[in-house]
């Protein structure tokens, strides 16, 4: 009985949002839909009421998707992924919704505009399932967010996600990493655990952390003031060669970092699989579908090269429950989504949450964490 009425909750969500919801979002421009789109979830998660409609409409939970990851425990696998609420301003909403964790910013050692032409740094690909995206890191400043999120009581786990402040195209080695170690200090005691975000495609100084002497430089001084029990985990580009891969993933067990993100967005032009015609923006990089494949890829390369020994968040691509399963039958500890939620409405979250539970019925596994890696055997 439970199922059925779940079930007809999703086909209500999900007609609704797809005939009606949707034509209206998609009237405006993208950026602007994501702004008033936040506006609207900090209204509906500033009191109980609102929250309590959100997790009619969305929630979903079974115990065979509660995960402890690193010593924390997450009641399921799927989370935000950074990119979406840059700000830290909706983490009232996201456990309502049915998040199992979500991970803020990516935040910036200082106030940080982002990429001119604000308004109109989003691009939707809606034949791709993809947006384009050319924000280049906008957010108020560690100092500031992190004030603002000091004496917030969290309900699920919470991932902040530090970046190098996109301010000039000039890099400087040690400017570079007192700017990451100024989000980390400034983010202390707040949150679950870090990102260390090498990876933003659109950034004025490209990804000098590919090298592997400046990341090296990087991880040893974040090494030297990182938090005691709070996991650390680096978020990889999509586009890197398999040695490029594989030189940040040694380094992250040299340096004793705990995990890795995988991936960021898609660079247009190493990629084949959107419909050119779409592409009307020459510059940023496209989440979605065009991800899917990539990122999944490296999921796999990355959890046999380190031998499972590096927790695994995988993103990109993910609108379904297979999506997301085959991430973790891949080897991903855990999942991250904005773009289904985007294109399907926010109802994907459950509905994903909802399909695992039956694929890991299918397979014989009770948890989560046996199927970790289960299609991608180490030896």
């Amino acid at each position: 009985m439970i199922n059925f009425l779940l079930s007809v909750r999703a086909l209500i969500n999900s007609v609704t949002y797809r005939f009606i919801l949707k034509p209206v979002i998609f009237l405006w421009k993208p950026e602007i839909a994501h702004n008033k789109l936040k506006a609207f979830g900090k209204i509906m998660s500033a009191n109980s009421f609102g929250r309590s409609v959100l997790k009619f409409l969305f929630y979903y939970q079974h115990k065979s998707l509660h995960t402890v990851v690193d010593g924390i425990s997450y009641s399921n696998p799927i989370g935000l992924s950074a990119g979406f609420d840059k700000d830290g301003e909706l983490t009232d909403a996201y456990p309502a919704m049915g998040f199992g964790f979500a991970e803020l910013g990516s935040f910036t050692g200082e106030i940080c505009p982002g990429n001119p032409g604000v308004g109109r740094r989003l691009f939707r690909m809606p034949k791709s399932k993809s947006i384009l995206v050319w924000y280049g890191l906008n957010n108020q400043g560690a100092i500031a967010i992190s004030k603002s999120l000091k004496d917030k009581k969290f309900t699920i786990p919470i991932g902040v996600s530090a970046a190098k402040s996109n301010l000039t195209a000039k890099f400087v080695l040690a400017n570079s990493i007192a700017d990451y170690l100024k989000t980390l200090q400034a983010f202390t005691g707040i949150g679950d655990y870090f990102t260390i975000n090498i990876s933003c495609p659109n950034t004025q100084d490209s990804e000098p952390f590919i090298d592997k002497n400046n990341l090296d430089a990087l991880l040893s001084a974040i090494s030297k003031v990182r938090e005691k029990n709070r996991p650390i985990y680096i978020k990889l580009a999509a586009d890197l060669s398999e040695a490029e891969i594989d030189i940040i993933v040694d380094a992250c067990l040299e340096h004793k970092m705990d995990g890795v993100v995988l991936t960021n967005l898609a660079k247009p032009e190493f990629n084949q699989e959107y419909i050119k015609e779409e592409l009307t923006f020459h510059k940023g990089a496209m989440s979605g579908l065009p991800l899917q494949r990539i990122a999944t890829n490296v999921v796999r390369h990355v959890y046999r090269r380190s031998q499972g020994k590096l927790t695994i968040i995988g993103v990109g691509g993910v609108f379904n429950a297979d999506d997301a399963y085959e991430k973790i039958t891949s080897g991903a500890n855990l999942v991250e989504l904005i773009t289904g939620m985007i294109f399907d409405g926010p109802q994907v979250i459950g509905e994903i949450n909802r399909g695992l539970v039956e694929l890991l019925k299918k397979d014989g596994f009770n948890s989560i964490e046996q199927a970790v890696g289960s299609r991608n055997p180490l030896f």
